[in-house]
C-alpha cells in the first residue's frame, strides 16, 4: 500500500502479523548526515521510560520489542518491531529523522519509510526535500494503539534537531540543563527523562558502535582508551591478627595489537617496554604502567591518528595480584569527540588471564568498535584467533 501524508490504517489491513520491520531510506545532499530514531511513548504521548528511546547510542529496548538493526536491504536504518513484546505502558512508536549538523530537510533526495512483514513490503510512505523547508527533523510515521495497532504516515516537519525531539516527547538530554517545568496546580509534573546522547554501553559480545570519521577534522579526533579495575576485598583469616595477610593489589596491563593501513603491524604493551608514540608511527601511545592499581585513572592508551589504522585489538592482561578477571571488576571506557563507549568485562573465564576487550576497525570513512570479551591463555593464543601473525617469546617488565 502506498501511503500519503496524514493517512492511517489498521495494521491488520497490511499484515496479520504483529512482528514487522520498519525501514527508512532518506538520501541527502553531500555533507548532510541524518540520524534515524524511534521513540516509544506512553498513553500521554511522553517518553516516560528513556530506555524506549531507540537511537544510535541505545539500539535495543529492554523488552526486545524494538531493535535497531542498522543498514539493511537498501535502507539506511531498519527497526525490528515485535508488538507482542511491548509492555502495556507503550502505546505509540514514533519513527523520526534528525539532521546532525548543517543542512535542512529540504536537502532530502527522494526517499521512503517502508513497513515489511516476512521480508515483503506491505506499506510505503514517500518523502522528498520539496515537502519541507528549513526543518531539522521529521516525525515520519507512527505505529500506535487505539483499540488495535494502527499505522499512520505523518511526515510532520520539526524545527529542532534530535535533542529538540527528545524534549518534545518529555525527555531531556543528560548533558544539558533541565528545562523549567510547566506551571501546574493540580497534577504534579514528573521530571523529564534524561538521555545521554553521547554515551553508549556495549552490553553483549559482538555488539558494535559505528562512528563517522568525516565528522572530525584532520586526523579525525584521537581515541582515548581507559582501563580501570578494583582491588579484591581483603578476607580476614584465622591468623589475620598475627601475620600480614593483606593481598597483593592486582596489576592489570592495557595494550593492543595493531595493523595500520600501510600493512605495518606491532604490539603496544608494558611487557618489553613497548609504549609507542603519540606523534610518530604508529601514532599509538600507552601513557604509563600502573603496576600498583593505586592510580585513580587506571591505564590509558591513545590512538592519535585513527584515520591511518586498519584494525586495533585492545586487550587487558592480569600480570599479577589476581587469579582472574572475576574478582577485579574490569571496565574499559573509549572516548571520542562524539562521546563515550563503555565495555565491561562482565562474563569472565576464571581460568584465563588475557582478555581481548574491543576490536576497532576502519572501513573507508567509518570506525567500528566491537565488544569482543574473548578470554585466552595468553598473547599467542589471542594472536592466532585474530590472525596478526606475530612471533612470540617470553617477556617481563
Amino acid at each position: 500500500m502506498q501511503m500519503v501524508r496524514g493517512q492511517k490504517t489498521p495494521l491488520s489491513n497490511l499484515t496479520p502479523s504483529t512482528t514487522v520491520e520498519v525501514g527508512v531510506r532518506l538520501p541527502t545532499s553531500a555533507g548532510v548526515t541524518i540520524d534515524v530514531s524511534c521513540f516509544g511513548l506512553d498513553a500521554e504521548g511522553k517518553l516516560s521510560d528513556e530506555r524506549y528511546f531507540i537511537f544510535y547510542n541505545q539500539r535495543v529496548s529492554p523488552c526486545g520489542g524494538v531493535t535497531s538493526q542498522g543498514a539493511k536491504g537498501g535502507d539506511q536504518e531498519v527497526f525490528g518491531v515485535d508488538l507482542s513484546r511491548l509492555p502495556p505502558t507503550i502505546k505509540r512508536l514514533v519513527f523520526t529523522a534528525a539532521i546532525d549538523g548543517a543542512g535542512s530537510m529540504s536537502d532530502l533526495q527522494p526517499g521512503a519509510l517502508r513497513v515489511l512483514a516476512d521480508g515483503r513490503e506491505v506499506a510505503s510512505f514517500s518523502l522528498k526535500g520539496g515537502d519541507f523547508g528549513n526543518e531539522k527533523a521529521i516525525m515520519i510515521a507512527d505505529l500506535y494503539f487505539k483499540d488495535v495497532w494502527r499505522f499512520a504516515a505523518n511526515g510532520q516537519g520539526f524545527n529542532g534537531g534530535l535533542g529538540a525531539l527528545l524534549a518534545h516527547f518529555g525527555g531531556q538530554e543528560a548533558k544539558g540543563p533541565a528545562a523549567p517545568p510547566t506551571p501546574t496546580h493540580a497534577v504534579p509534573v514528573p521530571p523529564p527523562q534524561k538521555v545521554n546522547l553521547g554515551k553508549v554501553t556495549l552490553e553483549k559480545r559482538g555488539s558494535r558502535q559505528v562512528v563517522d570519521l568525516k565528522k572530525g577534522g584532520a586526523g579525525s579526533g584521537q581515541i582515548h582508551v581507559n582501563l580501570n579495575w578494583d582491588a579484591p576485598p581483603q578476607k580476614p583469616g584465622l591468623f589475620g591478627g598475627l601475620f600480614n595477610t593483606t593481598p597483593e593489589k592486582p596489576d592489570l596491563d592495557l595494550g593492543c595489537m595493531y595493523q595500520m593501513a600501510d600493512g605495518t603491524r606491532g604490539v603496544i604493551q608494558p611487557l618489553g617496554g613497548n609504549f609507542g608514540s603519540r606523534h610518530a608511527p604508529p601514532y599509538i601511545l600507552l601513557d604509563k604502567d600502573d603496576r600498583s592499581g593505586a592510580s585513580s585513572d587506571g591505564e590509558n592508551l591513545y590512538i592519535t591518528r585513527p584515520d591511518l589504522i586498519d584494525r586495533v585489538m585492545i586487550f587487558a592482561l592480569i600480570y599479577e595480584g589476581a587469579a582472574s578477571f572475576a574478582t577485579v571488576n574490569g571496565r574499559m571506557t573509549i572516548r571520542r569527540p562524539e562521546g563515550e563507549i563503555e565495555i565491561r568485562m562482565d562474563a569472565p573465564d576464571p581460568s584465563q588471564t588475557f582478555c581481548s576487550v574491543c576490536l576497532i576497525e576502519r572501513k573507508g570513512d567509518q570506525l567500528s568498535f566491537t565488544k569482543e570479551e574473548h578470554y585466552f591463555l595468553g598473547h599467542e593464543y589471542a594472536d592466532k584467533h585474530y590472525g596478526f601473525g606475530f612471533r612470540w617469546k617470553a617477556g617481563q617488565k
